[in-house]
């Protein structure tokens, strides 16, 4: 280990974490690696221990531990190779005198905040692997630690959560499934379809290509899922084609009773797109207005911050600003109290 380091001979950076005497003594201790390796076979699992290089073991300066509750709990991080392959070892070191129930996600939190700044430093997240970190929780309050350690064990159902919880995530992935197999449930499929083809240049191929399932929706009496296809195309369509084109195309492989219910759809939007517009051409022409009053009232004052306010509000506070400016003896008191 070498002489031993008093406090004001840390680095700096490792003083930094060092707010208390739990901190200063813990750190002290397991900072020697005969200590750290003593640990280690006495507290870890024989089957962990067994995996670990002890001549790899590596202090690191960082810790996890929010300024908040730096008085209650200390911890460290070890660099270490699990039989050649990088890791760490984590230890948490609790001064609460009673136990927390939720340490089981406190320390899934730990694990994926060091598992973010394992990342952050790596480029290429697409080749990232992530480190093998084994926690450890050292409690010392006044009565034994009675809650569990394992996760799955906070949930209602133990069984269920094992099968579910830190399992492979489900992927529908839209791209490789052909048009065919997405259209074999036609609610779901219409869905689908639409998500699949979203970026899509070609508006009327794309309603050419569920005309199958629109015949099917319509046979199901599912008009209300028609509208909401025909809406969404009004609103992402990416090619300009227009909505009367997008409507007509529906039109083509529908039934008249169909197709009035879905003429509801086209008049709705255009009234709401009419709405919409006034609304923004009002508070466009009260910002242009709102602005040209303080550039009159207070003269060479108005600065970026003001304008970006301006541009960010909504009527009701461009309304209430438009009321302080005819009172205002200072810009600061027309944006003030709101």
């Amino acid at each position: 280990m070498g002489k031993k380091q008093n406090h004001q001979e840390l680095p700096q950076q490792e003083q930094k974490i060092i707010l208390t005497p739990h901190d200063r003594f813990f750190r002290r201790v397991m900072k020697n690696p005969l200590a750290a390796q003593e640990f280690i076979q006495t507290h870890f699992p024989h089957s962990i221990a067994a995996l670990i290089d002890s001549g790899s073991l590596q202090l690191t300066d960082s810790s996890f531990i929010d300024k908040n509750f730096q008085e209650q709990r200390s911890d460290i991080l070890y660099k270490a190779l699990f039989k050649g392959i990088p890791g760490y070892i984590y230890v948490l070191i609790e001064h609460q005198r009673k136990a927390d129930p939720l340490m089981p996600i406190r320390m899934l939190e730990y694990i994926l905040q060091i598992c973010r700044k394992e990342l952050a430093n790596k480029k290429d997240h697409k080749n990232s692997q992530l480190p093998l970190i084994y926690p450890c929780v050292i409690h010392n309050g006044e009565k034994p630690y009675c809650y569990t350690t394992d996760i799955f064990e906070m949930f209602q159902d133990p069984t269920i959560a094992r099968e579910i919880f830190l399992k492979p995530f489900t992927l529908i992935d839209l791209p490789s499934i052909p048009d065919d197999d997405l259209k074999k449930k036609p609610l779901v499929g219409m869905l689908e379809m639409h998500l699949k083809y979203a970026g899509a240049r070609d508006t009327l191929g794309f309603i050419k290509k569920i005309v199958d399932l629109l015949h099917q929706l319509e046979s199901m009496n599912q008009i209300d899922i028609i509208q909401a296809g025909a809406y969404y195309l009004f609103q992402t369509s990416k090619d300009g084609t227009s909505r009367h084109d997008i409507l007509e195309e529906f039109k083509k492989h529908l039934n008249p009773p169909t197709q009035s219910e879905i003429m509801t759809i086209a008049e709705a939007f255009v009234e709401e797109g009419v709405k919409k517009g006034r609304q923004e051409g009002r508070q466009e022409g009260f910002r242009s207005l709102l602005i040209k009053q303080l550039n009159c009232r207070f003269p060479n004052q108005v600065r970026q911050e003001h304008l970006r306010m301006i541009e960010e509000a909504e009527s009701d506070k461009l309304f209430y600003w438009g009321e302080n400016l005819m009172k205002a003896t200072t810009i600061e008191e027309v944006f003030s109290c709101f």
